[in-house]
């Protein structure tokens, strides 16, 4: 069974950690954290650390130069706004919204919503579905450290802290989003594929984009690998779930249909086009650079987002099946998480929990790379780059100076897109095994 496994991963492209399946380190054996592990982490509590300080400095300083801060807003807002829609389900009316509160989520985001609310105790539930979710988590990262030579308490501590310390994750949960459930729909759909189970992966990556759109670039991992059946049977759970939804969110699968695309692109095209603070702060999406870089260039702005599309698809596309296409499958999982958290005109921070899956297989390519004794070109620096990505956008917001937190992140999602073009993560002895 073992050896199966072992070959289904190496058909995948996955052949480093297929090789690593069949070691596990003796028990007197156990280490300390991996230097890159080592690294990493204290990096995150040193710029959680700063972040806190230039707070306290600020308040004992009497002022403050943010105007828009997400964990002292009103809890489980985009959980609860749309409790009153839900009275009018299963009528037109029901996309029509009341006021400016309207589902903007594709048709089996809306059934989720539904079947949250139908719990009879929607925070309660979410809440329990984030505490689990996050258990299980710290738990298999635990067990896989310690499969690599990493003491039990080390091995603990380390998705621990990071859980503790992790700004998107405590965003996410402050606000109640949706992105909970995406997330754990993405990532479970990656565990799978890289456990040699692409169909399986594909059903999760399928429900995922069904409740969000993007998680659809999940299945063109599938490609490289020629998983044709696998690639079909993601889009086939895309396209049976959402109709399944519309049909089941009614009065019709027409009028579902039509009213989702509306609040879907009508609340992007609004998001889009705003310059506020809370936009410029908490929005990491390239669009603003390219809406700067327009502006700068005395180009319409409004007439940006056709263009902005084109070439955003071309891109993806050309670094794809140009060179992605031959690289590891970490280098491919990579680019296309930071493209889907970047690209969208619309991506708060809480978003950028799905990094978490491509962010943990660079870093245990780092401790197998460092255990083999080789080094592996760009893997430390891009490592790095997930330290300020998981941090607080408010640590590298100065308005005085034109600085805000999206724009930075914003560019750095577009350097960890170019990391993953330019470097190979792979270990060369393991991958040759």
């Amino acid at each position: 069974m073992r050896q199966l496994n072992r070959a289904r991963l190496e058909c995948l492209g996955v052949t480093t950690i297929a090789t690593k399946l069949d070691v596990t380190m003796p028990a007197n054996r156990r280490a300390a954290l991996p230097a890159a592990l080592r690294w990493f982490w204290v990096g995150s509590l040193a710029t959680l650390a700063f972040t806190v300080l230039v707070a306290y400095v600020e308040y004992r300083m009497g002022f403050s130069r943010f105007h828009y801060n997400p964990l002292t807003g009103d809890r489980y807002q985009d959980l609860m706004e749309f409790m009153p829609v839900y009275r009018l389900l299963h009528s037109a009316a029901f996309f029509d919204g009341i006021g400016e509160s309207r589902v903007a989520y594709p048709p089996f985001g809306a059934v989720l919503y539904a079947l949250i609310y139908a719990t009879g105790h929607p925070v309660a539930f979410y809440l329990g579905t984030a505490t689990a979710w996050v258990a299980v988590c710290i738990w298999g990262i635990r067990r896989a450290l310690i499969r690599q030579g990493v003491g039990a308490v080390a091995a603990a501590l380390f998705p621990l802290t990071l859980t503790l310390t992790s700004f998107p994750l405590a965003g996410l949960l402050q606000r109640g989003n949706l992105e909970l459930y995406v997330w754990i729909f993405a990532a479970t759909g990656t565990w799978l594929f890289f456990r040699g189970k692409p169909d399986e992966a594909a059903v999760f990556w399928g429900l995922a984009a069904a409740m969000k759109l993007y998680p659809v670039l999940f299945l063109a991992l599938l490609l490289p690998c020629r998983r044709w059946r696998a690639f079909a049977v993601g889009l086939g759970t895309f396209v049976g779930v959402s109709v399944a939804s519309m049909a089941w969110l009614g009065p019709s699968i027409q009028i579902a249909w039509h009213g989702a695309l509306r609040n879907i692109f009508g609340y992007q095209g609004r998001r889009a086009g705003e310059w506020t603070l809370h936009e410029l702060m908490a929005n990491h999406t390239a669009y603003h650079l390219a809406k700067f870089a327009a502006a700068a260039a005395g180009a319409p702005v409004a007439k940006l987002a056709i263009g902005y599309y084109l070439c955003g698809a071309a891109v993806l596309a050309l670094a794809f099946f140009g060179k992605l296409w031959r690289m590891p499958v970490g280098n491919q999982l990579l680019a296309l998480t930071a493209f889907m958290v970047g690209f969208p005109p619309v991506s708060y921070f809480y978003t950028l929990v799905q990094l978490y899956a491509p962010c943990l297989v660079l870093l245990f390519v780092a401790v197998w790379a460092e255990r083999v004794g080789v080094k592996i070109k760009g893997l430390w620096y891009t490592t790095l780059l997930f330290v300020p990505l998981f941090s607080s956008f408010m640590l590298f917001t100065f308005p005085r100076v034109f600085l805000f937190g999206g724009l930075v992140q914003g560019l750095l999602l577009v350097v960890l897109f170019l990391c993953a073009i330019q470097y190979r993560f792979e270990v060369p002895e393991l991958a040759a095994a």
